[in-house]
């Protein structure tokens, strides 16, 4: 994990990650959180694959909608906090410097606290699927 988590980081500082929101790869996934892909990229070696990196910047108080993703997804909090909820499952608060690992298809959001969070968030994902799937 302490490998994964240092060329997360590596990767990011070597794109230059920057939080403009007019630099959005992506749409923002609520009216205040943005997000940045930093890298999508087919995995050689892993037919139906790819690899997506991005930096996630939540505001204070925030809440994601429910969702899943058609793959593995892992997290990395750069600053501030987060807790991840699952259905069913206990929450799991996560602070600077923690790394969490969300299974394929696993219902989620997340939830920030009065600080907000900065994340790093890299997903194994199916390719040509979208890269999460609302819930109610």
């Amino acid at each position: 994990m302490r490998f994964l988590i240092t060329w997360i980081l590596s990767l990011a500082a070597l794109v230059g990650m920057s939080s403009t929101i007019g630099r959005a790869a992506e749409p923002s996934v609520g009216p205040s959180v943005q997000a940045e892909n930093l890298l999508r990229e087919t995995i050689v070696g892993a037919e139906g694959k790819e690899v997506i990196v991005s930096r996630v910047s939540f505001p204070a108080n925030t809440e994601l909608p429910w969702h899943w993703h058609p793959g593995e997804e892992f997290f990395y909090v750069i600053e501030g906090s987060i807790t991840l909820k699952r259905r069913d499952e206990p929450d799991l608060p996560a602070g600077e410097g923690d790394a969490q690992k969300i299974a394929p298809k696993i219902v989620h959001t997340g939830r920030t606290g009065e600080q907000g969070a900065e994340l790093v968030i890299f997903r194994v994902h199916a390719a040509g699927e979208p890269e999460r799937y609302l819930v109610d």
